[in-house]
């Protein structure tokens, strides 16, 4: 088991020390004068892209807090209900805790009587480990666990949040209609991978 936990550590030090890169973009413009002209048509897109696609969060946004205050007398109807099925399973797990501890306590104990008694009667302790070292009880992956988060009370910043994320966007795809435009232009666009944290690793 300590073996197993040092390699999960490890692994997670090496993930953390890993580089991050990120897609970056070298533009080279065309020689032409109808080129250069024509990219100037690009960058006009570019911004009335960008301000359409501000002006549509902003939109989104307020219907979002909207729909929120809609559904927020609702929610905090069904709030003390759900904090209250929270509780329930909370205490279900404790109690089901506190029989696993003591379940293992009892295991732990026999375990040790017994490993004794085998030492006493001649045989090598690592075979007596290896004939009474086990039990169910003493598995980590048999310790009940609880992962239901607590709610919380809900409220019209915390619900227009929760709508805005899941309905509003700031991506529109700008970036990648000014390459294209900038490439039918005569321009060249080359795609890198730079990296922008943990760069010497």
């Amino acid at each position: 088991m300590l073996k197993l936990i040092t390699v999960v550590v490890f692994a997670l030090f090496l993930s953390s020390c890993a580089p991050v890169y990120k897609i970056a973009h070298d533009y080279s413009p065309p020689a032409s004068k109808r080129g250069l002209v024509c990219l100037s048509g690009c960058q006009s897109q570019l911004k009335q892209c960008n301000q359409s696609c501000s002006t549509q969060y902003k939109q989104c946004a307020v219907k979002a807090e909207q729909q929120a205050k809609k559904l927020l007398p609702g929610l905090l109807v069904a709030y003390p209900r759900q904090i209250q099925l929270w509780q329930n399973a909370h205490r279900e797990y404790q109690r089901e805790l506190d029989r696993y501890e003591f379940r293992q306590e009892l295991a732990e104990s026999h375990r040790n009587v017994s490993i004794d008694i085998c030492v006493k009667n001649g045989e090598k302790r690592s075979v007596c480990y290896n004939k009474h070292g086990y039990d169910d009880y003493l598995f980590p992956q048999n310790r009940p666990s609880f992962s239901l988060p607590r709610p919380t009370m809900p409220t019209l910043s915390s619900e227009s949040t929760k709508i805005r994320k899941a309905s509003c966007s700031y991506e529109c795809a700008c970036n990648n209609k000014y390459r294209l435009c900038y490439a039918s232009c005569g321009g060249v666009v080359k795609s890198k991978k730079v990296c922008i944290k943990n760069c010497g690793q």
